[in-house]
């Protein structure tokens, strides 16, 4: 992800911080241990995961997206407001993506622990 961004232009390091936000969100709700079920994924299931990953991935870029269009050319904040307001941003953006991502993804997991008893 880091390599894209930079490709296309976007060196802001807050953006940067949007894995390692969703990674403390992975570490901290227990999601991250479940990784070894990987294996056990049906075709479907597995294509439900990437599908919803990738929509996911849009949605937080077009709300970072957004949220620099407000901060840099509407509001024009400057200095630490403005840091700040991108820290809050990239924070604010992801919990969409934690609530619908996440729910795909705790769903497949049940069915996992459901095919499992």
């Amino acid at each position: 992800m880091a390599a894209s961004w930079i490709r296309l232009g976007y060196l802001d390091i807050y953006v940067l911080w949007l894995p390692v936000t969703y990674l403390c969100f992975s570490i901290s709700d227990g999601s991250i241990k479940n990784l070894k079920k990987i294996k056990k994924l049906s075709r479907s299931q597995s294509i439900s995961v990437v599908f919803s990953f990738i929509i996911s991935v849009i949605v937080v870029f077009a709300l970072i997206q957004l949220a620099n269009y407000l901060i840099n050319d509407v509001l024009h904040l400057q200095g630490w407001i403005k840091t700040l307001s991108q820290i809050i941003a990239v924070i604010v953006a992801l919990y969409p993506v934690k609530f619908t991502f996440g729910s795909i993804v705790y769903k497949v997991n049940e069915d996992l622990n459901s095919k499992k008893r």
